[in-house]
């Protein structure tokens, strides 16, 4: 499940102390309450300089969550790897997987929404992604090294403690275009992509970019999917409760520039209910079960997080209802069947239940 730090309206007035206080408290009671309602993950996004988002970093979150829950796996969606020090960020991380024995996945990217928030040049930010990974996959072997490259000097180093998970912790990926999506098969044990709704035509693209090149750096595919979703007594209800929240999500990034190039919608008014509904888990317990069916059976996806809370939308008493009920009604159901969770170098080796 994916636990969504941005509370009301981008760009909004400062929240007050206690407002702040009582969302963050919000956020890691929905992650134990996912846990307790069977979700195998949590993951947490990564965001800066905005009014309303609570929780600008996800290590800080990823931290007490390690300590909040035993069970599920927590990572990132995604930790943007070129605005931090690769050192502090594999230092922080091998001590959230040593907290959470385990449980610890981190994706990664570059970080484009920031780089101007933290002073980083957007020059050659693509080199500089790959060897912040270059520094993080070197550090976390738990050797002394060092490192002499373009953006980093790291000398006589030693990462400790080192990660609980050996060799290390699992690295997903991430990408919205075929060279990017294929760029994780090198770095990564798995692609994930975003919620942003596709295509059956840039499904098969970028599934199978992804495939090709895991197959050339003799990697075994894994395949992960965000959607959001809403389940109710009716179809009908769950699209009138949760629809027209990311109708209006799609809409404003259309506005604001901020959509992907690729998005299968022409334009703002494009975005109806009826088209976005499309690409939620959303309906009945058996739409939602059907829906999560057709992305394992159809399109090969390996694994699904969802999230049931947008930036703007229900407020957390709601969410905190539909995660107990989703999971009573949905996870279940895949928990009735052998071998939940897959048996891949994706999955933390403390999250293998």
């Amino acid at each position: 499940m994916g636990i969504e730090t941005c509370v009301g309206l981008r760009q909004q007035a400062a929240p007050d102390a206690a407002i702040v206080a009582t969302a963050m408290e919000a956020m890691v009671a929905e992650a134990v309450l996912a846990e307790r309602a069977g979700f195998h993950s949590i993951r947490v996004p990564d965001r800066h300089g905005r009014t309303d988002c609570y929780f600008p970093g996800s290590l800080q979150l990823l931290s007490l969550l390690a300590r909040e829950t035993s069970r599920v796996a927590i990572g990132a969606f995604a930790l943007p790897t070129t605005l931090y020090s690769p050192m502090l960020v594999a230092e922080q991380c091998a001590v959230i997987d040593n907290l959470s024995r385990g449980r610890l996945f981190m994706a990664w990217s570059r970080g484009k929404d920031y780089w101007s928030f933290f002073g980083v040049s957007e020059d050659r930010l693509l080199r500089r992604f790959i060897e912040t990974l270059e520094v993080l996959e070197t550090s976390l072997r738990g050797e002394r090294f060092s490192h002499h490259g373009e953006f980093y000097d790291v000398d006589d180093a030693l990462l400790t403690p080192r990660s609980y998970q050996t060799p290390r912790f699992p690295f997903w990926g991430g990408g919205n275009v075929p060279a990017s999506i294929a760029r994780c098969a090198r770095y990564a044990e798995a692609w994930g992509c975003n919620d942003s709704p596709f295509t059956p035509e840039q499904w098969d693209e970028h599934a199978g970019a992804y495939r090709e090149a895991a197959e050339v750096h003799g990697k075994r595919p894994f395949i992960v999917l965000m959607r959001n979703g809403w389940v109710a007594a009716s179809k009908e209800q769950a699209v009138a409760e949760f629809g027209t929240e990311q109708v209006a999500q799609i809409q404003a990034k259309i506005a604001g520039g901020r959509a992907r190039a690729n998005l299968p919608f022409q334009s703002a008014s494009a975005v109806t209910v009826d088209a976005v509904a499309e690409h939620l888990v959303i309906g009945t317990a058996a739409d939602c079960i059907e829906r999560l069916e057709y992305y394992e059976e159809e399109l090969g996806v390996d694994y699904v997080t969802m999230r049931f809370r947008l930036p703007d939308g229900r407020p957390f008493e709601a969410v905190r209802d539909q995660i107990e009920r989703f999971g009573d009604e949905v996870v279940a159901h895949f928990h009735r069947r052998p071998n939940t969770a897959p048996d891949h170098p994706a999955i933390p080796s403390g999250a293998r239940w």
